[in-house]
């Protein structure tokens, strides 16, 4: 019956490893046979050969495509949450008002303002509910703002 001794030490923590005789490097003469083990220390590498051809190939289509399917769920993301605000503003309740002298359309939005919604969203929204084609507005001239809640 063979008796293997076995050391145990323990390492950060209190569980109990094996603890295995480390690698002892013995230098040689020229013309001595080495071994493996030795021959790895004395300059080779253990990693294994350069990425061939192919698996370049492959990491890099696989990352297109991983970058092409996040930009589509990107696009398709903002797609629909411009949908939903769109759908929003469209149901706003407004009302006529008369344009005074030196009125702007910035004027008129933060002065109508609605609740989650930026001064610069409701200017785009009067001017496209008004068919505006410039910013300047004309003293009498009347528009569809926000109905005040």
């Amino acid at each position: 019956m063979t008796n293997a001794n076995r050391m145990y030490s323990t390492e950060g923590s209190s569980a109990l490893v094996p603890s295995y005789p480390s690698l002892m490097l013995l230098e040689g003469g020229a013309g001595k046979k080495t071994s493996g083990v030795a021959r790895r220390a004395q300059g080779q590498t253990p990693y294994p050969q350069a990425a061939s051809r192919l698996d370049v190939f492959t990491v890099v289509v696989c990352t297109l495509l991983v970058a092409m399917g996040l930009f589509g769920a990107l696009v398709a993301g903002n797609a629909a949450i411009a949908s939903r605000k769109d759908a929003a503003l469209s149901s706003i309740p407004t009302q006529d008002v008369v344009v005074e002298p030196g009125d702007s359309v910035w004027d008129l939005a933060s002065q109508y303002q609605v609740d989650g919604y930026s001064t610069a969203e409701l200017v785009q929204w009067i001017t496209e509910k008004n068919s505006l084609t410039t910013s300047t507005l004309q003293p009498g001239q009347s528009l569809l703002v926000p109905a005040s809640r």
